[in-house]
């Protein structure tokens, strides 16, 4: 008997070291110097399990001051977005009311929005399906990199003021020439597929994409701290802090993400949208959810293998997630199903690259 109850005593120690592996000096020490060697910029950190969670919170949330970040801060988190936007398109299918093989072409009418699918004198606007859209193979120019340059990009864009319309920013894409190459061919990452979903989200279920995502992904997963960077309050808008670009206060308008990134959040709400997402509360049926763990991928570059992108999520190492990036800011955020492991960071900064921070702090690598 008392052989058996150390056993149990054994196990019951092994188990929580395996849970205790989430290490707040070891992130703290991390963040700290990933944040200084950025010039002390605002770094917010979050690792959870189901046993455990470290909040790590450093540098400047405005460097003209040096008021330190705060773990409640509201970060712009740019194309994490669109793990929001994906995930309602395939609430919408669950409903019956899409599916992964419908042609955008069923939505839209107008000649210049073809021309998005214009390659080598042949026009493949009928063979673009929302699949295509979902995980970047539809070949679309990306209006937001058609200079290839971030700081060229910002004189062009950063209007104050400016509200974008999404009939601009189709033609913004369409101005650019042609399509990078024919449907389903490749992977190339592009924004404007997501515009469109964000659009046909709203054709489909009658109403404004940001208003079917508050109600059917930021009201299930009780996200109260998140917002439209398009409809925000002067309230909830004096908390989300300065953004920086080179170590300049930079500006983006929020029109000019939409549904490809215009979302504000912080650590805390991001972390209980990666629990409700992982832990199958925003899908009707559990196959879903499992359709858009393994279905879909494609190698993002084509140097390696470890990161894919599907439909709408990335996949590296066992987490599923995105990372985000505007004219001043950045995020990555990402969850393990397997370990039930949450890793978020938001950066006020767009040079930050806050993906490097989660590899280093999972013991990751792209190469």
């Amino acid at each position: 008997m008392k052989k058996i109850l150390l056993i149990i005593a054994v196990l019951f120690i092994s188990i929580n070291t395996s849970y205790a592996q989430i290490d707040k000096d070891v992130i703290t020490q991390k963040s700290e110097a990933f944040s200084k060697k950025l010039d002390n910029v605002a770094t917010v950190v979050l690792v959870s399990d189901d046993s455990d969670k470290v909040v790590v919170a450093t540098g400047y949330a405005n460097q003209l001051d040096e008021k330190s970040a705060k773990s409640k801060n509201l970060f712009e988190i740019g194309s994490a977005s669109k793990m929001f936007t994906a995930i309602s398109v395939l609430q919408l299918i669950e409903q019956g009311k899409l599916s992964l093989d419908t042609p955008i072409s069923k939505f839209y009418k107008d000649e210049k929005i073809k021309n998005l699918a214009n390659f080598k004198g042949e026009n493949h606007w009928n063979d673009v399906t929302v699949a295509m859209l979902l995980n970047h193979t539809s070949g679309f120019i990306d209006y937001l990199n058609v200079y290839g340059d971030d700081e060229k990009s910002m004189k062009m864009y950063a209007i104050k003021g400016k509200v974008y319309s999404f009939n601009e920013i189709i033609s913004l894409a369409v101005d650019h020439g042609d399509a990078n190459f024919a449907p389903g061919e490749k992977f190339k990452y592009s924004n404007t597929g997501y515009i469109l979903l964000g659009d046909i989200i709203g054709k489909v279920s009658g109403v404004n994409w940001k208003d079917y995502v508050q109600e059917h992904i930021l009201d299930v997963a009780g996200m109260k701290h998140t917002y439209f960077g398009s409809t925000i309050s002067k309230k909830h808008k004096k908390h989300v802090i300065q953004g920086y670009f080179k170590g300049q206060p930079s500006f983006m308008p929020a029109t000019l993400a939409g549904s490809a990134g215009e979302l504000i959040s912080n650590v805390k709400d991001l972390e209980k949208f990666l629990k409700a997402w992982q832990g199958g509360k925003l899908f009707q049926k559990e196959e879903t959810l499992e359709m858009q763990r393994t279905k879909g991928f494609n190698s993002m570059y084509e140097e390696t293998d470890t990161l894919k992108y599907g439909y709408g999520v990335t996949l590296i190492g066992g987490f599923y997630g995105h990372n985000g990036q505007t004219f001043g800011f950045q995020s990555s955020v990402f969850y393990n199903p397997e370990k039930k492991k949450a890793n978020v960071i938001v950066v006020n900064s767009a040079n930050a690259d806050a993906i490097l921070l989660f590899l280093d702090l999972e013991g990751l690598s792209l190469f």
